[in-house]
């Protein structure tokens, strides 16, 4: 038993510490529409924004346009400037599907 018991500790530990590490962001499991219909809020700046959803591809010229790619192909485009101006959800031909702020 000598040297079992000492790796599922450590194991044990590490798992806890990653476990309890999760900072409310979701960028990691792959994003949805749900979670920027009940997280993104109009007067997040860049820095919350980039927290909560990941770094964002930017395609704008003039203002700020942020691109996040959702799991269903789907795309969330948010103008932004020193707020957000707008937030939607385009489908692959960049045809507006819906306007969440």
């Amino acid at each position: 038993m000598g040297k079992n018991w000492k790796c599922v500790v450590i194991l044990s530990i590490l798992l806890l510490v990653i476990s309890c590490s999760k900072d409310g962001n979701f960028y990691s499991d792959g994003l949805t529409m749900s979670d920027f219909e009940n997280h993104l809020i109009q007067n997040m700046t860049y820095e919350s924004i980039v927290q909560k959803f990941g770094p964002p591809a930017d395609i704008g010229s003039g203002i700020h346009i942020y691109v996040y790619k959702l799991i269903d192909s789907t795309e969330i485009w948010i103008g932004y400037t020193d707020r957000i101006l707008y937030a939607r959800q385009m489908d692959s031909n960049q045809l507006l599907l819906k306007t969440l702020l």
